[in-house]
């Protein structure tokens, strides 16, 4: 009997552990099911176990999909009851709701969400969009810096920036935002192709609220053509300065430091010859210092180097310094600073006294045009360095 007895203990321990083992099995089942189906919404998944989070959730967006939003309310609170801590599952709920008109209930579910943490996209949209609506602009920047964090692409990306730059305060709490230099501040200075000129006015005052150090001049390139493409000269060479140098001279990069010959040079920068008989390179000494080293094969006098500038009409005084360079072959070296490029506008500068190498050259521009090139044209067979470019205006009448 004691034998028979250990025979059915064993036979039924094996029957429990199959049990067992095809509940675990099942469960499995169920689980990669429920978590294929958050990437798969059409994958077969069950909804009705006590994990079905994922099944509930995919079944939640279908039924928005093909039926309606009405129709998503309750399996998008079936996920929520499975996964009560996700954003994302509450967000679902209130976005059903919040689509059925049902608007207090999609209110409360959206309060338990925005509490769950930053994460959900849909959650950041209804409570920047009540912010705007109550015109709680701090508020609306805070949602939108942490939608676009998450979602830098998202595609209403560009519709949620228009509404908060369209009034002086949603600018200014944009600019706290973007002082903290987040990845989709480049959102706010490309795609601008096509924006009317009021529009891009408003980005324009948002980056000048901002500051420099979140743009570099490489990022800011869109919106400065964009500028001068609507005549807006004086604009685009502000936010050009804004993002690419700080200094007292009105010239950008007067010591071609960030000059390189190898890439295309951008709005207001630096542009060198494209003849081959114009030879530029760029020279480096040895307390680190660079210069530009020029010289001219060709029979005649080349524009070596031009630059863009917007100025307003008054009196100006060009410098420049011609290191290394024998005062005979510095002489070879002729400015101009004129509406158009031509050599008989060029000039011969003026040694600064008591230097060897430093030159001078004033001029009184009228109105005739607001953006002038300056130019430095060189003579044959002259090999010539030029460092220092500076451009400033003077009180006093200059001559041209």
């Amino acid at each position: 009997m004691a034998e028979q007895g250990s025979g059915l203990f064993d036979r039924v321990r094996r029957g429990v552990a199959i049990v067992g083992l095809l509940g675990l099995a099942i469960a499995a089942i169920l689980g990669g099911s429920d978590r294929q189906s958050r990437d798969f919404p059409n994958s077969p998944s069950v909804v009705g176990w006590p994990y079905d989070t994922g099944a509930a959730r995919a079944k939640a967006i279908l039924a928005f999909v093909r039926s309606g939003p009405a129709s998503a309310i309750g399996y998008a609170k079936r996920s929520v009851l499975s996964d009560p801590i996700s954003a994302q599952a509450v967000s679902i709920v209130g976005r059903a709701e919040l689509y059925s008109q049902h608007l207090q209930q999609a209110r409360l579910a959206f309060e338990v969400s925005g509490q769950l943490g930053w994460r959900d996209a849909f959650t950041q949209i209804y409570w920047l969009d009540q912010a705007l609506q109550s015109k709680d602009y701090r508020v609306a920047a805070e949602r939108l810096d942490a939608l676009l964090r998450q979602s830098p692409d998202d595609e209403d990306r560009y519709r949620f920036i228009a509404a908060m730059a369209a009034t002086p305060e949603g600018r200014g709490a944009l600019a706290k935002r973007l002082r903290l230099s987040p990845a989709w501040a480049q959102t706010l200075v490309t795609a601008v192709r096509d924006l009317p000129a009021d529009d891009v006015m408003q980005r324009v005052e948002i980056m000048r609220l901002t500051g420099n150090g979140v743009w570099t001049c490489a990022s800011t390139e869109q919106i400065v053509q964009r500028l001068i493409d609507l005549g807006m000269l004086d604009r685009a060479q502000d936010v050009w300065r804004l993002n690419c140098e700080q200094s007292n001279t009105l010239v950008y990069d007067g010591g071609f430091d960030k000059f390189d010959i190898l890439q295309r040079s951008t709005a207001f920068d630096w542009l060198p010859s494209p003849r081959g008989d114009a030879d530029i390179s760029v020279v480096q000494d040895s307390a680190g210092g660079r210069s530009l080293a020029m010289e001219v094969s060709a029979t005649v006098s080349l524009p070596v180097i031009r630059q863009i500038i917007v100025l307003k009409p008054g009196n100006y005084r060009l410098t420049w310094r011609t290191p290394g360079t024998n005062v005979l072959q510095a002489r070879a070296l002729h400015p101009s600073l004129s509406c158009k490029s031509e050599l008989a506008l060029a000039e011969d500068g003026i040694q600064v006294p008591g230097t060897s190498d430093k030159w001078s050259l004033d001029f009184t521009l009228g109105n005739d045009c607001q953006a002038r090139q300056l130019i430095f044209w060189l003579a044959p067979k002259a090999a010539v360095r030029l460092d220092d470019v500076s451009l400033a205006a003077v009180p006093r009448s200059g001559t041209r």
